[in-house]
């Protein structure tokens, strides 16, 4: 037989109420009492019906999170913090993979949006709001990050990476660089578009003869990262920056399968947030992301907005830092 709230309360001598207030957090209890409670529904193996709960609060007790591509390291980053901001509330995050692609992007934010969560943070690979526009209903909360969309009536929450690697590219042609080459990815996303600008405003400044000519473009329909790398090693770069840390995995590829050692052969400067490197990260220069900032950001204002409903469709900059390598390495397979 199913224990109920009843039962709770009549094996810790408290009222309904009192159980109630215990497990919502809605009103202040003893601790003392607290932990009778708690300890009788550890015994009796009592678990709170959440769907009558949030039936009668007008909740689903569910989040959604888009993301472009789970294969991401940072996308687990990210997914790990608006999870820990969620949990106190007691909702449950939904993921949805959209693979980069708008079309399915649009067919999973009319799906979630139509009554299976309560919000959204999304991680959009779109250019304009109006492209997933029609499949929003009004007033439904909702968080941007990463990339922000024209014509958006949302809040937003990016991260600028322009000084940071501005601040890598010089330092590489401090060291006697020359030769620089980039491997960019999608032309048509915002932070991609700021990375290159960086990369192309360092290099005017201080008048390397190399225009776009050390510029590859990586992207699934296109070339490999792999191949990009190749094409620049061909090309006598000395140093190689990369536009984000899929790049970087298949860059650092390529340069182990031929044999060739990161710091001695060639100079990286990548983004930082996980292990993919297979080296250690400190002997490798880094943009440094606040990007467990921003989950953490996002997750708390799709909170505020679920609890009280305000649109707000201010944009939060958030800034990256440049990290140096250290001198003494260590390297290890990838």
């Amino acid at each position: 037989m199913k224990v109920k709230i009843t039962d709770v309360a009549l094996a810790s001598g408290v009222s309904i109420a009192t159980v109630s207030h215990v497990i919502n957090h809605t009103r202040y209890v003893s601790p003392e009492t607290t932990r009778k409670v708690e300890q009788a529904i550890e015994a009796l193996g009592y678990s709170p019906d959440l769907t009558a709960r949030n039936f009668k609060r007008g909740r689903k007790g569910f989040v959604g999170m888009l993301v472009p591509d789970l294969s991401y390291s940072r996308s687990s980053l990210i997914l790990k913090q608006l999870e820990e901001v969620l949990a106190p509330s007691r909702i449950h995050l939904i993921v949805s993979n959209t693979k980069g692609s708008v079309p399915q992007e649009t067919e999973q934010v009319k799906l979630l949006a139509s009554g299976l969560v309560d919000g959204l943070v999304v991680q959009s690979s779109c250019v304009d709001y109006q492209q997933i526009a029609p499949c929003i209903p009004r007033d439904f909360p909702m968080v941007f990050i990463d990339h922000p969309l024209k014509n958006c009536p949302y809040p937003t929450l990016v991260v600028s990476s322009y000084t940071a690697l501005y601040q890598g590219v010089e330092d590489l042609i401090r060291q006697g660089h020359t030769q620089i080459g980039y491997i960019a990815d999608q032309a048509h996303i915002a932070y991609s578009i700021e990375r290159l600008d960086a990369y192309r405003a360092a290099v005017r400044d201080y008048a390397l003869p190399i225009g776009d000519s050390l510029i590859a473009y990586a992207h699934p329909k296109a070339k490999a990262a792999y191949l990009c790398t190749r094409d620049l090693i061909e090309r006598k770069c000395t140093a190689i920056v990369v536009s984000n840390n899929a790049i970087a995995l298949e860059t650092l590829k390529y340069l182990n399968v031929h044999h060739l050692q990161v710091g001695d052969d060639v100079e990286l400067l990548g983004f930082s947030g996980s292990d993919w490197y297979g080296y250690r990260t400190e002997q490798i220069a880094q943009v440094s992301q606040p990007t467990e900032e921003m989950a953490r950001m996002a997750g708390q204002q799709l909170l505020e907005w679920i609890e009280a409903p305000s649109a707000n469709a201010r944009t939060t900059v958030l800034h990256s830092t440049y990290i140096p390598k250290k001198q003494e390495r260590e390297f290890y397979d990838v």
